[in-house]
């Protein structure tokens, strides 16, 4: 099994988060009352309509939950490359 770099892999990961949340982002600005139907779909029977908020949008706000994301997607593709390293290893479960 090919060894991953967990750097590149959480490099990966934190772009692709990235591009997911502005994609997103811009999606509910422009249609905000679909993309919570959108996900109410994924949420099983529950209303996610009595969550939607008339807090206005800003640039800062913005920028937090793109930083908080790409870390996360970062964090989360480090651990997945170390963890898939670390299974590699396993002769049993090649």
């Amino acid at each position: 099994m090919e060894k991953l770099n967990p750097w590149r892999v959480g490099g990966a990961m934190a772009l692709t988060a990235a591009v997911i949340s502005l994609v997103c982002t811009a999606a509910v600005f422009l249609f905000p009352d679909g993309m919570v139907n959108f996900v109410n779909a994924w949420v099983h029977g529950l209303d996610l309509t009595i969550l939607k908020s008339d807090k206005p949008w800003t640039l800062g706000g913005l920028a937090y939950g793109l930083f908080g994301v790409s870390l996360t997607g970062f964090l989360s593709g480090v651990l997945f490359a170390c963890s898939y390293n670390l299974v590699s290893k396993c002769p049993s479960c090649r």
